[in-house]
């Protein structure tokens, strides 16, 4: 029989020589040992196209910064602004970035914002003139990395066909020569939807700011009535840049992309005292369960690489200039151009404003009539029996904002009751239903009573 003393020296053995194995194999002399962090996947919900999301990511995951943070996957994904707040809590989001002043605004007064209070990122923020918003508590609810240039790609070949002049300025739509397109079947521009299309939304604000509330709807309709209404930017960048149509508002990345693809056949325009900056901001979503990974990301947006990074992919204006680039020479071009929007005033009325457009003007429906009605003041016009000032006074009366009638109330849309029901449209789906439903009896009522006056006279 085995002595007690044998077997424990046995087990002894066993485990010394089990222990020194492991120190071979884990602690191999010369190879350095780091603690490493778990893979972290972040989820930022955006206004980015799939394939700029894509490229972004490609970037940042081969920063320094993501390795040193365990950043292994980013993932971002295009929603609907009216989902966002979905993003915040529940810890299903961790970070919102790209998209209008008036999105955060909201968010972070509903306090679906996480504070961004790394010291670091601030310091760095603050070093290079970044915005930061702050919001009613004091606290930082969000960060522009970059600024976003707005105006309009052209299509020349498109503009030959009719013998248009490539326009100068927002204002040029609104002319009757620029609706020639729409007496041969076609449309002249594509216009997205602005509730879906944070480009189509700036415009909206900036033609309204820039021509005033009477005037710039004017131009808005017009523009209405000379377009195709598209689902996305990117059918809108697309749709120029393949001719289908002869103009698209655009950000000056997708202007840039579509005079690629075109063969030169499309070009972005700076608009004539009409390019509007933008802020292109970043904020933690409420709840993120990657609070540190979500700061990383910030803190590299905000770094000499992410800056570059943002200039040469989506030709964004950023806060440390990359020297050898394009976007030099593209913002000397710009800069004269640039009207003085103001994000706060806009956001006081913006949703108002993007679903009454949508009902109004962009709505099937409506559109398909306001169409009708401006071809054949076009039609009487060519034949002699409309002067241009009856025209311009038809242009006028098809424009001019539209009176309401929601339930029992009876209400102009004018500035002061977009803003009053600003938050209402916002936040109450019922009342933006109801708000829509009247203004599109209202539009078509103005629209059939304008078409029989013009087919009276011929």
């Amino acid at each position: 029989m085995v002595s007690w003393r044998l077997l424990l020296a046995g087990l002894v053995v066993v485990l010394v020589l089990g222990l020194f194995l492991a120190y071979l194999f884990l602690y191999r002399p010369g190879v350095e040992t780091t603690t490493q962090r778990p893979g972290v996947k972040l989820l930022i919900v955006t206004r980015l196209a799939p394939e700029e999301g894509d490229a972004l990511k490609r970037r940042f995951l081969a920063s320094s910064i993501a390795r040193d943070y365990g950043i292994v996957d980013v993932e971002f994904r295009k929603e609907d602004v009216s989902k966002w707040p979905l993003y915040s809590t529940g810890g299903l989001g961790d970070l919102f970035f790209i998209g209008g002043y008036a999105v955060y605004k909201d968010l972070c007064e509903r306090g679906l914002l996480a504070p961004i209070d790394d010291a670091e990122v601030l310091r760095v923020a603050e070093s290079i003139g970044a915005y930061i918003h702050r919001g009613p508590d004091g606290r930082v609810c969000f960060i522009a990395v970059s600024r976003t240039i707005f105006s309009y790609t052209v299509n020349s070949k498109f503009l030959d066909k009719y013998g248009l002049q490539v326009p100068e300025s927002w204002d040029d739509l609104a002319k009757p020569e620029f609706s020639k397109p729409l007496l041969s079947g076609e449309a002249l521009i594509s216009f997205p939807k602005p509730s879906k299309s944070t480009t189509a939304a700036r415009t909206l604000q900036l033609i309204l700011q820039k021509y005033g509330w009477e005037l710039g709807w004017v131009i808005l309709t017009m523009m209405g009535a000379n377009s195709y209404i598209v689902e996305s930017s990117e059918k809108a960048r697309d749709d120029v840049a393949l001719g289908i149509t002869g103009l698209a508002p655009t950000v000056l990345v997708y202007g840039i992309r579509a005079e690629i693809e075109s063969g030169g056949n499309a070009k972005f325009i700076a608009a004539k005292n009409g390019v509007l900056p933008d802020i292109s901001p970043v904020a933690l979503a409420k709840d993120t369960r990657n609070k540190e990974a979500a700061l990383a990301f910030i803190k590299w947006l905000l770094s000499p690489e992410g800056q570059r990074a943002l200039a040469e992919l989506f030709y964004y204006l950023p806060y440390i200039k990359p020297e050898d680039t394009l976007l030099g020479r593209i913002y000397e071009d710009v800069s004269s151009n640039i009207f003085n929007y103001d994000p706060e005033e806009a956001s006081r009325w913006e949703r108002s404003v993007i679903y009454y457009f949508e009902a109004a003007i962009a709505d099937p429906d409506t559109n398909t009539l306001l169409k009708k009605v401006w071809v054949k003041a076009l039609e009487l016009y060519s034949r002699g029996l409309l002067s241009r000032d009856d025209l311009l006074r038809i242009q006028g009366e098809l424009g001019k904002p539209l009176t309401l009638r929601i339930i029992v109330e009876t209400r102009d849309f004018t500035r002061e009751y977009a803003i009053e029901i600003n938050k209402s449209i916002a936040e109450d789906t019922l009342f933006r239903d109801k708000f829509m439903d009247s203004i599109k009896r209202a539009a078509i009522e103005r629209y059939n009573s304008i078409l029989r006056e013009l087919e009276r006279i011929g």
